[in-house]
């Protein structure tokens, strides 16, 4: 049978000049599957007689079905770069960190055993300076000489004020004490040097506003102590120690030697004792942990009339400063 093209039959166009160009999607976007559905459109014959023939058509339709683009080489490599990069940076900070960590440990430990090398230099200076100072102090005391000047009868008798002038022409070798200052109860005296009397007691002035330096102690400025002692009181006056109880730590005393240059020395301790419990071995040292120090004694308590004195003694240690 002579196939007849139906009046209304549309023939596919063999020309595919004018249908769209697909081009390839760029490799740095993501791909895509482009599928191309094309219905032909057709025209049935009628079925009988007088029926109108049915038209199918079917519309050329376009998929495109999307696939997740694929990085190109180049650009994983360079994540990469930049990934080894960053990791590579952490590694160097940590270890900057533990470089200064490190150097601040050092330096703790050298600071730490420098204070302990100089701690250690100051106690064993202190310890040998220490044993240099026993040493000296154990060394044999002058002789002690005897004043001829002086008779224990007379002690203490005269009350006679000593003048600025008398004090001022008073003069001793430039090594020994020439005066003695108290501000704070008001001494300014002369110093006599000291002996023993008979029954070795030791002398104290005639007058009762001098000091007695004791000859068998050491001299101002030596190592050891200076023992210096007068009186409270006389017949009938008060006299140059009469308040030495009133010091206190901290007060200062002040030794004129022969030479005019002064030495000064600060209050550490007073203590009241019995006359019976004088001990002169304790007198003659420095007070505990002293070197160089200054003891002053007087008369204090109540007078006894068959020893003709007071029954306790005030004294006052000091150090040198």
């Amino acid at each position: 049978m002579q196939d007849v093209i139906p009046p209304k039959r549309r023939v596919p166009s063999t020309d595919r000049s004018a249908e769209p160009v697909y081009e390839r999607p760029d490799t740095m976007a993501q791909q895509a599957y482009i599928a191309r559905t094309r219905i032909i459109r057709d025209v049935l014959p009628p079925i009988a007689p007088g029926v109108p023939s049915e038209e199918i058509e079917i519309i050329e339709t376009t998929t495109v079905i999307m696939q997740p683009a694929v990085q190109e080489p180049a650009q994983e490599n360079a994540k990469e770069a930049l990934s080894e990069a960053l990791h590579q940076a952490q590694d160097e900070v940590l270890i900057e960190r533990k470089r200064r960590i490190n150097l601040k440990r050092f330096v703790a430990i050298f600071l730490a055993i420098v204070v302990i090398l100089a701690t250690g230099y100051v106690s064993v200076d202190a310890w040998l300076t220490n044993n240099r100072a026993r040493a000296e102090a154990t060394v044999t005391p002058p002789p002690v000489v005897s004043s001829g000047t002086v008779t224990k009868e007379a002690e203490g008798k005269d009350e006679t004020n000593i003048t600025a002038d008398v004090l001022a022409g008073y003069t001793v070798s430039a090594e020994l004490p020439r005066a003695i200052f108290i501000n704070k109860i008001n001494v300014t005296a002369r110093v006599k040097p000291m002996g023993v009397n008979s029954d070795n007691s030791v002398q104290t002035p005639t007058n009762i506003f001098d000091a007695g330096w004791y000859n068998g102690s050491v001299k101002p400025g030596e190592v050891g102590a200076v023992f210096i002692d007068g009186h409270a009181s006389g017949p009938t006056r008060q006299g140059l120690f009469a308040y030495l109880d009133k010091l206190v730590e901290g007060d200062a005393i002040e030794i004129e030697k022969g030479d005019g240059s002064r030495i000064a020395y600060r209050v550490v301790y007073t203590e009241i004792i019995d006359l019976k419990n004088v001990d002169m071995k304790k007198l003659l040292n420095p007070y505990e942990g002293v070197t160089r120090g200054l003891n002053v004694m007087t008369c204090t308590g109540t007078w006894v009339e068959p020893e003709k004195t007071y029954d306790k003694r005030v004294v006052v240690y000091t150090e040198q400063v």
